[in-house]
């Protein structure tokens, strides 16, 4: 019994391994923001951003700009500067 008991565990870490790096390569592009930007950016040299939630996949709420310099900074979504590139940005979708 013991050794039927050795080779469900393996059997169920290599289906857990699998899944981990499956889906790893699926979302490779992706990151999580592990601390925010010092200093605020201004809003013209952002093209974009995305949300990042801690309920899903990160430990922290960020906000993720995307700036014309194709580097990605992560910001504190309760900073009003952030709040108003936010704004700013959302804006600028609207009027395309």
């Amino acid at each position: 019994m013991v050794c039927g008991s050795k080779y469900i565990l393996a059997a169920l870490m290599s289906v857990l391994l699998l899944h981990f790096c499956s889906r790893s390569e699926a979302g490779s592009n992706f990151d999580c923001c592990l601390q925010y930007i010092g200093q605020p950016l201004h809003p013209k040299f952002i093209v974009g951003f995305t949300q990042q939630l801690a309920s899903e996949a990160c430990d922290i709420d960020a906000i993720i700009f995307y700036t014309r310099r194709k580097t990605a900074v992560c910001a504190d979504p309760k900073q009003k500067w952030v709040k108003q590139a936010v704004r700013i940005l959302s804006q600028r979708v609207k009027k395309m």
